[in-house]
């Protein structure tokens, strides 16, 4: 009876340990990985990587975006252009320093321009409804602008395109399309940012930008 019940511990053990260990060693791996590999990574256009480092990041840098941009919702879209950005000029980025210090300086940046190019928008937009002087040559270009966009809007995966005119044409919040859809937050934000990659670099190639 003895040996059977070392039998029984020793067939048990060893399981346990071949199904938990290798999970315990990835999750330690992805939580202490250095930003300077991941950087690496990165110009090496591992999306992967890419990815990791945007979840590592982006709440933080949300939460200081709100504390300039008033509107929630702005502050994360100008969050999301920063990634975008990052990711697109991968090749070229040389960080001298704390990468955090980096992010939160190219965001402060990024949420001041954003300021600005409002108020001049606003500025714009009453000087145009108090003159009434819009030429015909504007206009058009304004209208083939859209045009352009709806069409790289309308390139979009079926539900990335649900989730994009959602939030941008219909005006619903992230929550609200999340409950929507059924599906996370989370995968709502993400969503939204690969198609306002995707819509740039569409533009791009259309000479739109």
């Amino acid at each position: 009876m003895f040996y059977m019940g070392l039998m029984k511990k020793k067939s048990v053990t060893p399981l346990n340990s071949v199904r938990i260990f290798p999970i315990i060693v990835f999750k330690i791996e992805l939580v202490h990985i250095t930003d300077k590999i991941l950087i690496e990574r990165i110009k090496q256009d591992d999306y992967s990587g890419f990815k990791h480092f945007f979840d590592r990041y982006y709440g933080r840098l949300c939460a200081y975006a709100q504390r300039i941009i008033p509107d929630k919702f702005a502050a994360e879209d100008v969050t999301q252009e920063l990634f975008v950005k990052f990711w697109d000029q991968r090749h070229q980025i040389e960080i001298q320093g704390n990468v955090l210090g980096y992010l939160f300086r190219s965001l402060k940046n990024a949420c001041l321009n954003y300021l600005r190019h409002e108020k001049s928008r606003k500025k714009t937009l009453e000087n145009y409804l108090s003159s009434k002087n819009e030429t015909g040559q504007d206009f058009l270009e304004e209208m083939e602008f859209i045009s352009l966009v709806e069409e790289c809007i309308e390139e979009l995966p079926e539900r990335s395109r649900q989730v994009f005119k959602m939030s941008r044409i219909d005006g619903y919040k992230q929550k609200e399309i999340a409950e929507k859809l059924h599906i996370s937050v989370k995968t709502i934000k993400n969503q939204i940012w690969k198609s306002l990659q995707y819509i740039r670099s569409c533009l791009k190639l259309k000479d739109a930008l």
